[in-house]
């Protein structure tokens, strides 16, 4: 049996689904989890109230904002950690009332300011009275796209005279990579939240014991996955959802001791969506997974078909199925 060949024919004989819910409350033109009222946002974690958002987690009533956590009432702010009420900020933690403002930590009241550590009353890292401040900021016009550009300007230019952090990490404990929130014993690991004991993950979190994830949250024990929400020892799998002791499991949910399997859920010792019984299971999985190693293909790789395989692999099947079968469904995800 050709595990590759027939594994990219289960892949390609069906339709994919463009979009992910899970546990999420009305969250339109999103891919939510555990979140509510979140509209078009990208990767949005345990939030309410969230829209045009990108990969961020726990903030309420916030908008346009990219890698955020623990934001509320903020808008337009990037890689920025536990504020409320800012605008236009990027880099900064436990601020209160600021705008454009980057690298800034434990700052309210401040407007365009950079490297700045528990300072108020600032406008572009000038220190001014609580009065001179309010009588300043309301001469500011934001409305006047030409202002905006302005102040960036001036911002982009404080950052050439102030000290510029190399590493972004909100606490963390003996971590080893940038723009990481609350994270514990990592090492190269970026743009994550909630990890422990991790190697190599990108725009994660809640993982533990985890290597070489992307795009995935609160999984255990598991070796390049992407897209894989709460699996517990799986490698290699794509949009699999709750499985466990499982590889090469794509676009499936609730898979228990599966191999190769795609479009399933519910299912146990399967491979290639055929059902095994246990002892034969545990026999075919170390053979196929044998003949990988030596072929180099136990990795990624089997994910990937030229256009001219994939012309070959779909007029070689004898059907291609074009809707999901009733039993999947990915609202239920």
């Amino acid at each position: 049996m050709d595990f590759v060949r027939e594994f990219q024919r289960l892949i390609l004989s069906k339709p994919r689904y463009n979009i992910i819910h899970f546990g999420a409350e009305n969250c339109e033109y999103a891919e939510a989890v555990r979140s509510k009222n979140c509209y078009y946002c990208f990767g949005i974690f345990y939030s309410e109230d969230v829209y045009y958002a990108r990969y961020s987690r726990k903030c309420v009533s916030c908008s346009g904002l990219t890698f955020c956590m623990g934001c509320e009432w903020c808008t337009e702010c990037v890689d920025c950690a536990n504020c409320y009420m800012a605008d236009f900020c990027q880099d900064c933690a436990n601020c209160r009332d600021c705008q454009f403002c980057k690298d800034c930590f434990g700052c309210s009241n401040c407007f365009g300011c950079a490297g700045l550590y528990q300072k108020q009353y600032r406008i572009f890292n000038e220190q001014l009275t609580k009065e001179e401040y309010e009588k300043r900021m309301q001469s500011i016009d934001l409305k006047s796209s030409t202002q905006r550009q302005a102040v960036r300007g001036r911002v982009q230019e404080l950052r050439t005279k102030a000290p510029n952090l190399g590493i972004h990490q909100f606490s963390c404990e003996d971590c080893i990579g940038n723009h990481l929130s609350e994270c514990k014993n990592c090492y190269r690991c970026h743009d994550s939240f909630a990890l422990e004991d991790c190697l190599f993950c990108i725009e994660t979190n809640g993982h533990k014991n985890c290597c070489d994830l992307s795009h995935c949250f609160e999984c255990e024990w598991s070796y390049q996955c992407i897209h894989c929400p709460s699996c517990h020892t799986c490698n290699f799998c794509f949009h699999a959802h709750y499985c466990s002791d499982s590889e090469f499991c794509v676009f499936s949910k609730n898979l228990k001791n599966c191999f190769g399997c795609v479009y399933m859920q519910n299912k146990e010792y399967h491979i290639l969506n055929k059902p095994y019984a246990p002892d034969d299971y545990h026999r075919e999985v170390a053979r196929i997974r044998a003949e990988m190693q030596k072929s180099g293909q136990y990795n990624l790789l089997p994910y990937f078909c030229s256009p001219y395989e994939e012309y070959r692999i779909r007029h070689e099947t004898d059907s291609v199925i074009q809707s999901m079968p009733a039993s999947y469904s990915p609202s239920t995800l």
